[in-house]
């Protein structure tokens, strides 16, 4: 138990330094991976930032591909449409043919511009459904047109809120998130509202010529739209173009066509005005002159916008691969900074790591290796601390600190080590001490009850010092438990084997409710000397425990049997038993029995298997533990054969006579050992069934002893040593049939009063039986020893104290 003790401490400080490992791993991992989860935080979010303004620039750019071909179309179509639209409404029987061509090529136009917001931003399609919802009024506004049911500016401005919001798709497509690319797209917007002001103007001019005149609001209209004109494209478009664009503004602003286009444009503001409502007339070369500079400015103005927003693509185009780039480049120098960054953390740690485990594991040899040193300290073996621990020495930095700390705390836990080991071991000394002068005590005592049964024949008496004699003969085991407990060993010693059925009543005979024991045996067994006192008390102890925890009168049954590796010797209850757990632990004791500590183990209430663990130990005995089919325990104990014989180890010649195995604290009357060579079954059940009487009382102590000063018996032929048992009178008979005994008398000879109280008669004839018996039994044996040519001889080989004088030491 012990060892295993110290193994599943080893373990557990195993387990527990593995959990620190794996604590200590993860610190050292946290402290490594902290600083590369901050890089790699800042480089996700670097690159994330990058990809997502690539991933704007190249959303915006594909839906303006998608888009802005159709949108222009509708651009172009709807200033188209509203132009005709208003020459329509100032002259309603002119052709509508090319009218109703117009609507046609701004409808098919209209259909190219669905589905396509599937897949673009946010914005873009929020505007989309801006244009989609103007279109939709479009119809309505055709049919007003048709019936005349609507005004020209009201015409006009219906359909340039349709042509605004298709414009403010072109101001989502330029919003990239670039700055750059927002400065260079805001001069091509200018540029179309530009275009839409003049495309303005020409349809007023337009409605003018085909009513031959111009009313004052149409005039206030054409002026309003050229200072617009004028404010686009000199502070909105040029200055914000590159050089060579704006070059190309200034050209067309600078034209013949520009030119004549306001002169037609002041001669129409600074017509006379004829009647009361405002009007000025308009002549047809004014309106010719309009027409041919307004075409030949208006297509210089679309060529020009053109040119920049194929500029305005390539530079985007250009955007989108610096951006890629910059995602490709700044990600990869900030993997490979996160990666050394890592790399450095790893090394730094690792180092840290290492040394923190080597004095790590130098701790752990020190916790594994001190308390076997206290444990040979414990043995009283000579221990050089300074060479079986050596100093932990590491470093004069934080971690050789530690390192001095744990030197610190092995000095002291040796030092603690040692003072408790000395104090344990003067306990262990002090109760063996205490444990020898008791033994010596109950031997004197014991002694002096063996005389006392020799020279008192009265039953009664004899009956009571068979019972202090069996406690004498408990109390004994009980001080030799306290010697097992401290370290020593039992004293009781015999020179010669004996018989294992005498072994087994001896044991028998130190145990409380002996009359509840049957004990079976096969054949005559011999055991070693050395065995016969750890084995009569470890039988003891078990039957104690048998009897203890099993119900009266239920019977305990011990069998002892020769097997292939020894004898086995079975004690069986039929008690409550005991758990499975409390089956293995009890077994594990048995296995490998722990060092005691009786100052720890005080309150524990298993101290007898405590001893037989340690005595089965020191003999090679294997003791087992295991469920009885009655529902008690079943104990086994399986003696080794080198410490047992089958034949009789006493030669039997006149030099050497054969002595009687059964104890005198054993013995039966003359004779009766051949009953018990035959039979050797015994118990507290009255006649065997072959019909011989069987020895109905346990002989628990040592009441037949001979006296020191005998002298020693000659020997005897081996026919003559074992006499025939005697007969006791009425010894056969039921209470009921036998004779009342005479009056009883005091040891003087007189007779008992009759006012004294006297037993039950039946206790009173069982007393007397047994007292009767022994003392026929002592009569023969004190003549047998005082005739010279005597034919009987007692020696005792067998266990109980009457070992020699010499080495009665208890």
């Amino acid at each position: 138990m012990a060892v295993h003790a110290r193994a599943a401490k080893r373990q557990d400080g195993r387990e527990a330094s593995r959990s620190r490992r794996l604590s200590l791993r993860a610190i050292l991992l946290v402290l490594a991976v902290v600083p590369s989860i901050a890089l790699v935080t800042v480089w996700a979010v670097n690159s994330a930032q990058l990809y997502d303004n690539w991933h704007s620039v190249s959303n915006r750019k594909a839906a303006g591909s998608r888009v802005a071909l159709p949108a222009v179309v509708i651009f172009y179509n709807l200033q188209a449409e509203r132009q005709l639209s208003a020459a329509a409404l100032a002259d309603p029987a002119a052709d509508r043919t090319k009218l109703a061509k117009q609507r046609q090529i701004t409808d098919a136009s209209i259909k190219g511009l669905q589905g396509l917001s599937d897949s673009a931003p946010a914005d873009i399609v929020a505007h989309y459904e801006e244009v989609k919802r103007e279109l939709a009024q479009l119809p309505g506004h055709r049919k007003a047109v048709d019936r005349q049911a609507i005004s020209q500016q009201q015409m006009i401005n219906a359909y340039s809120a349709a042509i605004a919001a298709d414009l403010r798709i072109f101001t989502d497509f330029t919003n990239v998130g670039i700055a750059r690319l927002n400065v260079l797209g805001q001069p091509a917007l200018d540029a179309l509202w530009g275009q839409e002001a003049l495309a303005r103007e020409d349809t007023i001019f337009t409605a003018g010529a085909a009513t031959g005149h111009f009313s004052s609001s149409q005039r206030s209209k054409i002026a309003e739209l050229i200072g617009y004109q004028q404010h686009i494209y000199n502070d909105e478009v040029i200055p914000l173009l590159p050089r060579q664009h704006a070059q190309a503004y200034r050209t067309i602003m600078s034209s013949a066509a520009w030119k004549q286009k306001s002169k037609a444009e002041q001669t129409v503001l600074g017509a006379p005005v004829s009647g009361t409502d405002g009007r000025t007339e308009v002549s047809a070369q004014v309106v010719a002159e309009w027409r041919q500079s307004v075409g030949e400015v208006t297509l210089q103005l679309q060529q020009a916008t053109n040119a920049y927003e194929s500029q305005i693509l390539k530079t985007t185009e250009r955007e989108l691969h610096g951006l890629m780039v910059t995602l490709i480049v700044n990600s990869s120098v900030g993997a490979l900074a996160v990666l050394l960054v890592l790399l450095v953390s790893l090394w730094f740690t690792g180092v840290l790591r290492r040394r923190i485990f080597a004095l790590r594991s130098s701790a752990l040899e020190l916790q594994t290796r001190l308390p076997d040193v206290v444990e040979r300290l414990r043995r009283g073996e000579l221990v050089d601390p300074d060479t079986e621990l050596p100093a932990i020495r590491y470093g004069t930095d934080e971690l050789g600190m530690l390192g001095q700390a744990l030197n610190q705390a092995r000095s002291s836990s040796l030092e603690t080590a040692v003072r408790q080991v000395e104090q344990y071991r003067g306990f262990e000394r002090l109760l063996q001490r205490i444990a020898r002068r008791t033994q010596l005590l109950i031997g004197m005592q014991m002694k002096r009850l063996g005389e006392m049964e020799r020279r008192n024949e009265d039953p009664e008496v004899l009956e009571g010092l068979f019972d202090l004699d069996h406690l004498a003969a408990r109390l004994r085991r009980y001080e030799e438990n306290l010697v097992i407990l401290g370290g020593g060993q039992p004293q009781r010693r015999w020179r010669k084997p004996v018989l294992v059925l005498d072994v087994i009543r001896s044991a028998q005979g130190e145990v409380q409710d002996y009359r509840r024991i049957r004990i079976e045996t096969s054949g005559r067994t011999w055991l070693s000397e050395r065995a016969v006192g750890p084995m009569v008390h470890v039988l003891a102890e078990l039957m104690e425990n048998a009897v203890m925890f099993s119900k009266p009168p239920t019977p305990v049954e011990v069998s002892a049997t020769r097997v292939g590796r020894g004898l086995a010797v079975e004690i069986e209850d039929r008690g409550l038993g005991m758990e499975v757990e409390q089956y293995a632990e009890a077994n594990e004791m048995m296995a490998d029995p722990p060092k005691m500590d009786v100052m720890s183990r005080s309150d524990d209430a298993r101290l007898g298997l405590y001893v037989v663990a340690r005595l089965a130990a020191d003999l090679g005995l294997k003791v087992e533990l295991r469920p009885s089919s009655f529902g008690g325990t079943r104990v086994v104990v399986l003696v080794p054969g080198e410490l047992i014989s089958d034949e009789e180890p006493f030669s039997k010649t006149p030099s050497s006579p054969a002595p009687s195995q059964l104890s005198v604290v054993d013995a039966p009357w003359p004779g009766e050992a051949d009953h018990y060579a035959d039979h050797q079954s015994y118990g507290p059940d009255g006649p065997h069934p072959d019909g011989q009487d069987a020895f109905t009382r346990p002989l628990i102590g040592p009441w037949s002893r001979p006296p020191a000063s005998a002298p020693a018996p000659a020997p005897a032929p081996p026919s003559q040593v074992n006499p025939l048992p005697r007969r006791v009178r009425q010894a056969s008979l039921v209470p009921e049939l036998r004779v009342p005994p005479p009056t009883p008398t005091h040891d003087d000879g007189t007779p008992t009063a009759p006012s004294e109280p006297q037993p039950p008669r039946g206790q009173r004839t069982e007393a007397r039986r047994a007292g009767t018996t022994v003392g026929a039994f002592q009569r023969q044996s004190r003549v047998a020893r005082n005739t010279p040519d005597s034919d009987h001889q007692t020696t005792s080989t067998s266990p109980g104290p009457d070992w020699d004088r010499k080495d009665d030491r208890r």
